[in-house]
C-alpha cells in the first residue's frame, strides 16, 4: 500500500514538473525591439587638393521586429528602421535608415547556430555644415543590397548573437543645396561597405527582456563627377556605435 502511495506521489509530481520544465524553455517567437541608439561617426571628406576630417556623436531611437535572436533553425528574417541626429558647432547630422533581411539558419549542436543572410535597405543622410555665407545641405540617398552571415549562442536565459557582412549601395544619389544660391544632384558611384554588430539579449524569461548591442558600420559616398561649389567629391563616414531597447 506504502509503495503504491509512493508511485501515484511521484507520478504526480512528474506530471506538474514536466509543463513547468517545458515552459521554461526560451520561446522562439520573432520579437519586437524598441529603443534609444547611441553613436560616435568620423565623417572624413576627401577632395583632389584637400582632405577635412569631423567627429560627430549622434543619439536616435530604433524599431527591430524578426526573429534573428530566438529562432534555432529555418528561415530567419528581421526588418529594422533607425533615426539619429546630431548638432555640435553650429554643424548638423541627421540619418535615416530602413534595413530587410530573409535567411536560413542550421544547428551546430543544442545551444550554437549559424545562419546566412540577403537582405536590402535605403540609408537616408543629411549633412550641414558650419558656414558663415551660406545654409548648405548635402544630402545623400543611397539604396542598397546586404548579405551577411551570422552566429548565435544560446544560454539558459539570454542569446549572444555576431553578424558581419557586406552593404552595396546601388544607384545612390547626392545633392548638394546652397539655398538661394544653386542645387545640384549627382550620382554617387556604386560602393562596397562592412558592417558587424554584437548582441545579448537577456533576461528572456523574465517580465521585461532587454537587448543591447555594439556595431560598426562604414558607409562611402563617391560622386560620380564633380559639384562645382566644393572640391570634395569623396565621403567615409565610420560609424561606432550601441542600441539598448526592450523586447517585447
Amino acid at each position: 500500500m506504502n509503495r503504491t502511495n509512493l508511485t501515484a506521489v511521484v507520478i504526480t509530481l512528474l506530471a506538474a514538473t514536466v509543463p513547468t520544465l517545458s515552459s521554461a524553455a526560451p520561446s522562439t517567437d520573432p520579437v519586437f525591439a524598441f529603443g534609444l541608439l547611441g553613436s560616435y561617426s568620423v565623417l572624413e571628406f576627401t577632395g583632389r587638393r584637400s582632405t577635412s576630417t569631423d567627429h560627430m556623436p549622434e543619439g536616435g531611437l530604433f524599431l527591430n521586429f524578426g526573429n534573428k535572436m530566438t529562432a534555432q533553425t529555418g528561415l530567419v528574417y528581421s526588418a529594422e528602421v533607425s533615426g539619429q541626429y546630431s548638432e555640435k558647432q553650429n554643424q548638423k547630422v541627421k540619418d535615416g535608415q530602413a534595413d530587410l533581411d530573409l535567411g536560413w539558419r542550421i544547428a551546430l549542436d543544442a545551444r550554437n547556430f549559424i545562419d546566412v543572410l540577403l537582405g536590402g535597405g535605403y540609408k537616408w543622410n543629411r549633412f550641414e555644415p558650419n558656414s558663415n555665407k551660406y545654409d548648405i545641405d548635402l544630402t545623400s540617398r543611397t539604396p542598397f543590397a546586404k548579405a551577411a552571415a551570422g552566429y548565435n549562442h544560446q544560454f539558459s536565459t539570454s542569446t549572444l548573437r555576431l553578424e558581419a557582412g557586406i552593404r552595396k549601395s546601388i544607384n545612390g544619389e547626392s545633392q548638394l543645396k546652397l539655398h538661394g544660391v544653386s542645387n545640384d544632384t549627382l550620382d554617387l558611384k556604386d560602393t562596397t561597405n562592412p558592417f558587424v554588430e554584437l548582441s545579448l539579449m537577456f533576461n528572456q524569461q523574465g517580465s521585461i527582456p532587454l537587448i543591447a548591442s555594439l556595431y560598426y558600420n562604414r558607409f562611402k559616398y563617391d560622386l560620380d563627377g564633380q559639384f562645382a561649389a566644393t572640391d570634395f567629391d569623396k565621403q567615409t563616414r565610420d560609424e561606432y556605435g550601441v542600441k539598448v531597447g526592450l523586447v517585447f
